[in-house]
């Protein structure tokens, strides 16, 4: 993680070094800087930046203000929830606490279980207007189904845990895209660890994700109708049979990953 935050100034580091070395100079900044996680650390130097060189900065010349717009909103992406925490903390400026308030909360919301009602679930996607649908070939499905990857990880639903029986079973039955938002729909047939560490019957599973990967919702119809179940093999906690092959499957994908490099 630590390297993931360490993302590089657009405008030099040198001038991002002298930024951080003017501000902590001031007791109080050196204070609060030092006790700060890792990525809160990245987001006050941003701070530190802009103030010095608001001047720079706030004009149009070169698409500066739009490059460090860009740079500060990555630098927040990669902030964990720790840091959003400690930037909350620092109660001396009121819109920035707000600031953070809200990424935190709207992370936590995008964090939120997306398992919905058959109905719901159509009715997000209805709402989402015209669609265009393609018999795509056998690569381009293959990275569809490898979209589930980007999609669950780290999105802290509890379908995370099943990611790699995701990965390893799942057929693509269907695919759909939305324009109006980018939205991505795939029917697939999938099956599930059961508590024996063997392959479940195969289940019909309906997803959604966005451009940027975010989980929208999914739902599991039973039969023909509109009814909904979650699938028993999802009820309870991964036991460590069901870890250990998962853990196996990991690894065989990485390796298969790495041979087509």
């Amino acid at each position: 993680m630590a390297d993931e935050q360490n993302m590089e100034c657009p405008f030099g580091e040198m001038l991002l070094t002298a930024a951080r070395e003017s501000f902590l100079r001031n007791p109080h900044w050196r204070r609060i800087y030092d006790m700060a996680p890792e990525g809160a650390k990245r987001r006050l130097e941003v701070s530190f930046f802009f103030t010095e060189h608001r001047g720079i900065l706030n004009t149009d010349r070169d698409g500066r203000f739009e490059k460090y717009r860009a740079w500060r909103e990555e630098v927040e992406r990669r902030m964990t929830d720790e840091d959003l925490e400690y930037m909350i903390g620092l109660k001396g400026n009121t819109a920035a606490v707000k600031h953070f308030a809200n990424l935190l909360r709207g992370r936590r919301e995008r964090l939120a279980p997306k398992l919905m009602s058959y109905d719901d679930f159509f009715a997000m996607l209805d709402a989402e207007g015209a669609f265009d649908s393609f018999d795509y070939d056998e690569e381009t499905k293959k990275g569809i189904l490898g979209d589930f990857l980007p999609v669950l990880k780290g999105s802290g639903d509890p379908l995370e845990t099943h990611l790699e029986d995701i990965l390893a079973t799942a057929k693509l039955k269907e695919v759909r895209t939305y324009p109006k938002n980018e939205i991505m729909y795939v029917r697939v047939e999938v099956r599930f660890l059961t508590e024996t560490a063997e392959w479940s019957r195969p289940y019909q599973m309906l997803a959604a994700w966005d451009c940027f990967n975010i989980l929208k919702g999914y739902v599991f119809p039973v039969g023909k109708g509109t009814r909904t179940r979650l699938p028993i093999e999802l009820e309870n906690p991964e036991n460590a049979a069901q870890r250990a092959k998962r853990m196996q499957l990991a690894a065989a994908r990485a390796t298969a990953m790495k041979g087509k490099e």
